[in-house]
């Protein structure tokens, strides 16, 4: 499983950067930045160090993307039509519902744990510098959230009208638990809490689904 995700978020970032000729140095360069503020935050991010992991000179990233706020508003969009993409893949390539929630907080324990990613989460990272951001990019990173918090409704919703869930069950709350949880275990993870830890509140999460 390891492996499969690992394999899903290196190809759903590679897709991403595919496209006509000319935006696929975009959004190559756009991968390149994102993984520049997962690594330092947005904060700990230079305009220097942009210019080296995207292979462009300042005014030439000024005149495609804008300034750093407008580039890490098109960095959160590329994590999340790659990064989280695929961690909905994982989710809904199980064969139910529970074994789907398992298999998408597995999977992030997965990615923050892979050495070929910074660690953490990129959005939960930029949630702890919030203060660093005007309104429209504070915005950016909410709706981020509410993103994944919609794609987990939209999934329990399904299972609830199928029977496969409580027909008590608060979907809402459920699907915010289920986010908190997974962005919780990014900050601990980034403090250092093992692994073998983590997937112990991740049997917890899945209890309370009944």
């Amino acid at each position: 499983i390891m492996y499969r995700l690992v394999h899903n978020v290196r190809r759903r970032i590679i897709n991403f950067t595919m496209a006509r000729t000319r935006q696929f140095d975009e959004r190559q360069a756009l991968v390149s930045a994102m993984q520049v503020f997962w690594e330092k935050g947005y904060e700990g991010t230079s305009i220097q160090d942009l210019e080296h992991a995207m292979g462009l000179k300042r005014t030439s990233i000024y005149n495609a993307f804008g300034n750093k706020r407008r580039i890490f508003e098109r960095v959160m969009t590329c994590y999340k039509e790659s990064v989280m993409a695929a961690l909905f893949v994982e989710m809904d390539s199980a064969p139910n519902i529970r074994e789907g929630i398992r298999r998408l907080l597995n999977s992030a324990l997965n990615i923050h744990f892979d050495t070929g990613n910074p660690g953490g989460c990129l959005v939960v990272l930029s949630v702890l510098e919030s203060g660093q951001f005007d309104s429209q990019t504070h915005a950016a990173i909410q709706q981020t959230i509410h993103d994944l918090e919609d794609e987990l409704q939209q999934r329990l919703k399904r299972a609830k009208k199928a029977g496969d869930l409580p027909a008590g069950l608060d979907v809402a709350a459920t699907a915010t638990t289920i986010a908190a949880t997974m962005n919780g275990m990014m900050v601990l993870g980034k403090a250092n809490f093992s692994k073998s830890a983590l997937k112990k509140t991740i049997n917890q999460i899945v209890g309370l689904l009944g």
